[in-house]
């Protein structure tokens, strides 16, 4: 039985799950070697692998649609080095959930502009709001999120009563 993007099979009085994609499925996905952030690029590995960590239900099939997943960024310019990173990275910190105890987190967000230099600019902010600012409880921690409008957009995503955070 197909359910969104999981089939579901059954096999001696128990169910088996696993990813399911349609024999025509082209295997698209956002471009490796296109200019957007790194972090749109971490997040689309980052979705591959868990969903083959939460669709699948036995590790044999979570070992077959990550190598799937895997070749299937590769073919659309994602370096195998990334690949391999978050895959370690996710994994590990999903068998370790216990041990992973979450802060607060106070969110910080910075509206910038965008350039071809985007990465040292985020780099640059990131060091100056960790230097500079530190929460009075040490519980907590802090987030910089940083986004990017365009002018064609910006009508659509602040309007004048939303009051937006600039450093």
């Amino acid at each position: 039985m197909l359910f969104l993007d999981v089939l579901v099979s059954q096999e001696n009085e128990k169910f088996i799950t696993t990813v399911y994609t349609k024999l025509t499925n082209p295997g698209y996905c956002l471009n490796g070697r296109s200019e957007c952030p790194q972090k749109y690029k971490d997040s689309t590995i980052g979705a591959y692998i868990r969903r083959a960590l939460t669709h699948c239900s036995m590790w044999k099939q979570v070992h077959e649609e990550i190598e799937r997943s895997s070749q299937v960024l590769v073919n659309n310019g994602f370096s195998e080095k990334d690949i391999h990173r978050l895959t370690r990275k996710i994994i590990n910190s999903w068998y370790n959930k216990k041990e992973n105890v979450k802060k607060e987190e106070i969110e910080i967000f910075y509206k910038a502009a965008f350039s071809t230099a985007y990465k040292e600019d985020e780099r640059i902010m990131r060091q100056i709001v960790m230097k500079n600012i530190k929460p009075s409880d040490p519980n907590t921690s802090l987030k910089l999120t940083i986004y990017y409008k365009t002018k064609k957009t910006q009508h659509l995503l602040c309007s004048r009563q939303l009051w937006c955070l600039t450093l």
